[in-house]
């Protein structure tokens, strides 16, 4: 039943959803609640004036137009059919971090999350985690919703980069939303502690169906149905 309603939804998708004109709104929304998880001082008109061009305060700036271009980063992998793989990873990050720390380097000290219960890997097992986590996306039998979540939520898990995790996470799951025919989603920052506890539900009982549930409403937003 759930394959039947996805072909329904992918079928609406590509009737509402073009890849060559994603409007600004979706832009300046998408790229907002993202920041607001990790910045409090950004807000709807800063990112407005980032799209036209106008000149802000550098670091807030640079983190928007960074965000900015690396919407389009995976706007630009979907158009040209590229394969989501570590190298493609890395780039992604080094667009996040551009002109504000090293970008595409995993992460070479242990760290916490505050207010999780999970506690991400030891920097010395990142490379194997990783590792597995490509490996595992490769694989054949994973449904493809569960596969769109685990791209996501594992890579969140993870926590493979020092800084700009989470917005990472977020392009990755819009760049396999869009790669298999959906709508980009955008994860509102007054829901964060519903999403918080869908991602806690994976990383500390390896329950991945929370965040499948979320998800779907999420699209089923997105696409106005």
């Amino acid at each position: 039943m759930i394959d039947f309603h996805l072909k329904e939804m992918q079928a609406i998708a590509s009737q509402k959803f073009d890849l060559n004109n994603i409007s600004p709104e979706f832009i300046r929304d998408f790229v907002y609640n993202s920041l607001s998880f990790e910045k409090d001082d950004i807000s709807p008109e800063d990112v407005e004036a980032a799209l036209r061009g106008e000149v802000l305060e550098e670091k807030k700036f640079r983190l928007i137009k960074n965000h900015i271009d690396a919407f389009w980063f995976i706007v630009d992998m979907v158009k040209n059919n590229s394969e989501f793989d570590e190298n493609k990873l890395k780039d992604l990050h080094e667009v996040l971090m551009e002109g504000l720390d090293t970008g595409g380097l995993y992460r070479k000290v242990d760290i916490s999350i505050k207010g999780s219960n999970h506690t991400p890997p030891s920097h010395l097992k990142v490379y194997d985690r990783m590792k597995k986590y490509f490996l595992t996306l490769r694989e054949e039998g994973m449904g493809l919703l569960e596969k769109i979540a685990f791209s996501h939520v594992q890579l969140a898990k993870i926590h493979p980069f020092l800084d700009g995790n989470g917005r990472c996470a977020r392009l990755v799951l819009n760049f396999q939303l869009m790669k298999n025919g959906f709508a980009p989603v955008i994860i509102p920052y007054d829901e964060r502690a519903r999403y918080f506890e869908t991602l806690e539900a994976f990383k500390v009982n390896k329950d991945i169906d929370p965040f499948i549930e979320y998800l779907l409403e999420k699209e089923k937003e997105a696409l106005n149905i």
